[in-house]
């Protein structure tokens, strides 16, 4: 039997089968599940979630008699204190709840512990919203967050970021980001040769991990499962890239050993590695008809091996890097709107358009002076409206080329629109962006907060899913279901 019953009755055994609030906002994946531990639980309660429905065949039952008038009562009684967003620092882990106002209703937006990512701070402005609202029992809670902040608040004032206080530590940050490129470990097994040099990177500074031509050995960096570190961003100098991907040909070629489905995921892992060569290659040089050839390649490449083995696909998506690349961005954008697409039922020509658009969606960064794209520190106005024009700089490069199609351009055009006319470059509305448009939005967005900087923390798959639902009438609903269910799968594989 299915029954609604208040949060505060739920025990370790019940079965939920829907949460009685928009699913946007809250702390799952996907909400059909048994309920095993206390910590699920008081997800739901912190998410302010009142009341689900259980399924008591599936799962145990709870008394429905509580008193959910008095919870309500309660929070009716809360008194709600107004701050500035500008009294917040971006990037800054916030220690208490944050509300909008909706409808003359206070909204849970974003949750204490979480920070308040740059692009929290944009999505708030674009729409308008120019202050929050703090429950006025914790404020005690934000005259120490202002405190502790002091320095975070002065350095955001000069457009700079803890970390990256001198020119010196600037410059020493993009040197980083542009002279030495993520790699997959996965790649690399214990007892074989490396045909590249190995680094990591540490607080920006790069230090010698492996050196080229010596074994493979089984440590924390190359073991595989439980014993390997994961927060290790493995590095290759670029001037090596040609070597790994020469290496990468090899692997694809057939040198690879194990049970068949681990041979596939290693080969997926593979594609996603020659794809982000391919896709930097092009970023590098917009304007080679060349390049774009072999960006449409590695295209086809990860569509094939999602068709192939879709359950390497989930596992290629867990793939993260813990600095924001372009290139890789544009590969998980890509990656993602193709799993998005298959589960929208897409027919193979959309498929197509969809993958390639995605992957060059953020061509025009390349035409963008490098030092904005990787600034550690919030873009001033000005600075702003020169990434902006990123969008128009890929439209005028690839507006020309016959070998991509009118529909492929789309991604690029379309993906900092939004359904309300709150986005850029034509402040479009509604019907007016198309479903490629919809899909870029959502995939760019989720990508851009789930990818950790060395100045920036990042949110994990329910926090930037839950953060984008509160966004709604931004995002095409139905899209974003499928999108949220896809993830949901990828959790479970």
């Amino acid at each position: 039997m299915i029954k609604k019953v208040p949060v505060e009755n739920l025990r370790v055994g019940v079965f939920l089968e829907k949460i009685d609030q928009s699913w946007f906002a809250t702390p799952f994946l996907f909400t059909k599940f048994k309920v095993t531990t206390e910590k699920q639980i008081q997800k739901l309660k912190d998410y302010g979630i009142q009341e689900v429905y259980i399924d008591t065949e599936k799962g145990l039952d709870v008394p429905d008699s509580v008193e959910a008038a008095e919870v309500k009562k309660e929070k009716c009684d809360i008194q709600y204190t107004e701050l500035p967003i500008r009294k917040l620092v971006a990037d800054t882990i916030i220690p208490f709840n944050l509300y909008i106002k909706k409808d003359n209703d206070y909204v849970p937006y974003l949750r204490q512990g979480l920070p308040f990512h740059s692009r929290v701070q944009f999505e708030l402005e674009s729409n308008k919203i120019h202050s929050v609202y703090v429950d006025s029992r914790y404020m005690p809670l934000f005259e120490k967050y202002e405190k502790d902040t002091r320095v975070e608040r002065e350095l955001s004032r000069k457009g700079l970021a803890p970390g990256f206080e001198t020119q010196e530590k600037v410059e020493r940050y993009n040197n980083y980001l542009n002279n030495y490129m993520p790699v997959d470990r996965n790649v690399f097994f214990p007892g074989m040769e490396t045909p590249v040099s190995l680094y990591k990177e540490n607080d920006t500074e790069v230090s010698l991990v492996l050196e080229k031509g010596k074994s493979i050995p089984e440590n924390e960096i190359f073991s595989k499962g439980a014993k390997a570190n994961s927060k290790i961003n493995l590095l290759i100098h670029v001037l090596e890239n040609e070597a790994y991907r020469n290496f990468l040909k090899e692997l694809s070629a057939g040198k690879i050993s194990g049970d068949a489905e681990e041979v596939a995921k290693i080969r997926a892992v593979v594609v996603k590695e020659n794809s982000k060569l391919v896709t930097k290659d092009l970023l590098d040089n917009p304007r080679s008809g060349e390049a774009v050839k072999e960006a449409k390649n590695a295209v086809g490449d990860i569509i094939q091996a999602v068709l192939t083995n879709p359950s390497s696909f989930y596992g290629l998506m867990k793939i993260n890097t813990y600095d924001y690349y372009t290139y890789v961005h544009s590969v998980n954008v890509c990656t993602l709107s193709i799993g998005l697409a298959m589960a929208m039922n897409l027919d193979k020509t959309q498929l197509s358009d969809l993958a390639v658009g995605s992957l060059m969606h953020d061509i025009g960064k390349s035409l963008v002076p490098s030092h904005l794209i990787n600034k550690p520190g919030k873009l001033t106005d000005v600075e702003f409206v020169q990434v902006k024009n990123h969008v128009n700089f890929g439209l005028e490069v690839l507006k020309s080329n016959t070998d991509i199609s009118k529909n492929a351009i789309i991604p690029l055009v379309q993906h900092h629109e939004k359904l309300n006319g709150m986005g850029y470059p034509n402040k479009l509305v509604g019907d007016q962006v198309h479903m490629y448009g919809r899909i870029s939005s959502i995939v760019d967005v989720y990508d851009a907060l789930t990818t950790e900087r060395s100045y920036k923390k990042a949110f994990k798959p329910f926090e930037a899913v839950s953060l984008l639902g509160k966004n709604k009438d931004e995002f095409d609903a139905e899209i974003f279901r499928i999108f949220v269910q896809m993830l949901g799968k990828q959790a479970l594989g």
